[in-house]
């Protein structure tokens, strides 16, 4: 019997009652957006006509199915098709299929000579793979409806409403696969294909049903696969996969190549280019994410991962990581944290979380980068996030957060809906409960490879719903309820303070209140160009790290955040020369006193790493206030916070020969003390190099 299968459905969203159960689809075929097979040769047709499934199968049969993953396997069901054989033998069969995956299925058929048959595994479930005669089948030519209920621990059949048959025990779905069948050459009809389940599918508190999905035009997708879109953090760069296109490095075989295109706007996008040698070659080139800097990609490689940097001449060679794992899939999606110190991937590892004996089935897990530098191996998300089916393409936000992923093995709207769930710790392992994202997004076809950029203002993902090529990237704006936590976009460049050019380097930035890094970026050797993401809830120190310069750190304060912003702010370093002077922006005092605050020990810390790399630097200290009160007084306390500063240095090993201080008050204000902004301004601590 020759089979064709397809992973598309379509689930109304009126979730009428049908009989005890919930209507979750009713398809009446008046036309084929449905995602319906649609083929026709010599020996096969198939296709919607006249409001009918309209089949012609040859000698041995056909059987054609798509994938219903709304149905909740654990509850009662009832499946009910009307078939109309037109010609053919009489004494040879056609019905449904249900709960079908691979080898394991169930079929209820009948034939229009009287007799009908239940096929199934199931032994307990008494007169199955036996035929057994009936007088109420209607003859060739005329309708005939079949149907199946699930009711607790039994199982209904009927023929033309009458029941003929109950099963001892609840048949258990193999798989979400359900369809129609026949065993030999025949012509046959198919209407009002309905299926009821008690199906529950969690969706946001506020639904909105009339997004509007823009396909991204002839400018972006090609007649070909346009595959998992990955957008830059600022929006304005979409990357992503095109397969058998004649322009890819590899041609019209089995290689897929990078492509990219851009946008001034985030309306109007150029046409999309090839990026080329050296990150395109003949073979698959899969890129797993793109890094918040833009600065970075992400790869499979070599049985794990590797990164691919920009580099002055183009793009580096691969930094493998030294993760290893034995993916027992054909394929792998991920994405790097925005903060870069996380890998989130799917793959059939050995621990996958499944219900089902499918190589295939994939799961979604994680790698953290360790504080050494290193990278862990990949342990499982969890429960909390995977089901007993496939899961797809997991993408991280801005916020550090929010995970979007795509899977089949929950309810939703198609065969692969997109879902949304909330990371609640840092192991990983404990999620909120996934959020189908809704009709609005997900349709009754593949829906998978969600992105959005920092802002949150716009989503991108894949569909091969009313696509040009086989599969098309589609541009959506999100509504409020289906974006995650906001965030700030910190972009600008780092440059060399004396002499304004720009230079390649790291950023870090950290929690100034625990002390701990929170994550880091590079700059673009070129242009110095670097951009970083901050969710709320932490007051940030960040700066710009390279050997030979000294680093003039920044901060902002993010406890709370009402909506998503930018912010340019060049980061500047300063060559490590006699005569320079840094401002310690990130040194906080207890106010009015010189006892320093915890906030302090990052920026302090750092200086004292650059001392002990420097072994010969000798520098001084300055403290300085605005022009307010006693000028005695502000001398007092700004040489009060010189020493406190001095005291912390030496007492993490720094010898005291080597620092010098003095306190200036408000003798030396760098702006007029006229307003507040000024005056906080005026209020530091500086070091200057007195000997290198």
């Amino acid at each position: 019997m020759k089979i064709f299968y397809s992973a598309i459905v379509m689930v109304c969203l009126n979730l009428s009652v049908f009989g005890q159960f919930k209507e979750i689809f009713h398809e009446k075929f008046n036309n084929n957006n449905f995602g319906w097979y649609d083929m026709e040769d010599d020996n096969v047709t198939i296709r919607v006509l006249n409001q009918k499934y309209y089949l012609k199968t040859p000698e041995g049969g056909y059987m054609t199915h798509i994938s219903i993953p709304v149905i909740d396997n654990t509850k009662d069901f009832s499946i009910q098709a009307t078939f109309t054989q037109l010609d053919g033998a009489e004494n040879n069969s056609l019905g449904f299929l249900w709960g079908y995956d691979r080898e394991s299925k169930h079929v209820f058929s009948f034939t229009t000579n009287g007799y009908f048959r239940i096929n199934s595994p199931e032994e307990k479930a008494g007169k199955v793979n036996e035929w057994i005669e009936t007088d109420l089948i209607n003859p060739l030519g005329e309708e005939n409806i079949l149907k199946v209920i699930q009711r607790g621990d039994k199982t209904y059949f009927y023929i033309n409403g009458t029941e003929v048959y109950v099963a001892p025990i609840k048949m258990e779905w193999y798989g979400s696969r359900m369809g129609f069948v026949s065993y030999t050459n025949m012509r046959f009809l198919v209407d009002d294909f309905i299926l009821t389940n008690d199906v529950s599918i969690n969706l946001p508190k506020e639904v909105q049903m009339d997004i509007e999905k823009r396909n991204m035009g002839f400018l972006v997708n090609s007649e070909y696969d346009d595959l998992s879109p990955k957008i830059s953090s600022d929006g304005k760069v979409l990357y992503f996969g095109r397969k058998k296109s004649p322009e890819n490095i590899g041609g019209i075989e089995d290689a897929e190549d990078i492509w990219y295109t851009s946008t001034s706007d985030g309306i109007n996008w150029k046409i999309s280019k090839n990026m080329g040698t050296p990150l395109n070659t003949e073979k698959v080139n899969n890129l797993i994410s793109v890094s918040t800097d833009n600065n970075t990609f992400l790869f499979h490689k070599n049985k794990g991962f590797a990164f691919v940097h920009r580099t002055e001449d183009g793009w580096s060679e691969y930094e493998d990581i030294g993760v290893r794992f034995e993916n027992n899939s054909v394929y792998l999606e991920g994405c790097l944290s925005p903060d870069g110190k996380a890998i989130l991937f799917t793959a059939n590892l050995e621990d996958n979380i499944s219900l089902r004996d499918d190589d295939q089935e994939r799961d979604i897990y994680v790698c953290l980068k360790k504080r050494d530098g290193s990278w862990s191996k990949p342990f499982n998300a969890g429960s909390d996030l995977n089901s007993f089916g496939d899961e797809y393409s997991p993408f991280i936000s801005a916020d550090g957060k929010t995970l979007f992923f795509a899977t089949d093995g929950r309810p939703g709207y198609g065969g692969v809906d997109i879902f949304m769930s909330r990371r609640l710790d840092d192991t990983w392992k404990s999620w909120s409960e996934p959020v189908n994202m809704g009709p609005g997004i997900n349709t009754h076809g593949f829906d998978a490879y969600y992105t959005i950029p920092a802002s949150g203002e716009y989503g991108y993902m894949t569909s091969n719903v009313n696509s040009i090529g086989k599969t098309d990237i589609v541009q959506f704006k999100l509504p409020q309820s289906l974006k995650p936590d906001p965030v700030v976009l910190i972009h600008g460049r780092v440059l060399n303070a004396k002499t304004r050019e720009p230079l390649s380097a790291t950023i870090l930035f950290d929690d100034l209140k625990s002390g701990n890094e929170m994550g880091e970026a590079r700059s673009d050797p070129h242009t110095g160009n670097y951009q970083i993401a901050l969710p709320f809830g932490f007051n940030y120190g960040y700066h710009a790290s390279l050997k030979g310069f000294l680093s003039v750190n920044e901060n902002l304060e993010l406890s709370s955040l009402n909506a998503y912003s930018e912010l340019e702010k060049d980061l500047l370093l300063v060559p490590i020369e006699i005569g320079e002077t840094i401002q310690l922006n990130n040194v906080f005092f207890e106010r009015a006193q010189a006892k320093l605050k915890t906030e302090s020990y990052p920026e302090l810390d750092r200086l004292i790493l650059i001392l002990k790399d420097n072994p010969t630097i000798e520098i001084e200290l300055s403290g300085h206030t605005d022009n307010r009160g006693n000028p005695n007084a502000n001398k007092k306390l700004s040489q009060e916070r010189v020493d406190a500063v001095t005291s912390y240095l030496v007492g993490k090993g720094i010898e005291a020969s080597r620092i010098k201080g003095k306190g200036y008050g408000g003798d030396q204000p760098l702006f007029p003390n006229i307003n507040e902004k000024n005056r906080e301004m005026n209020r530091r601590v500086e070091f200057k190099i007195t000997k290198k």
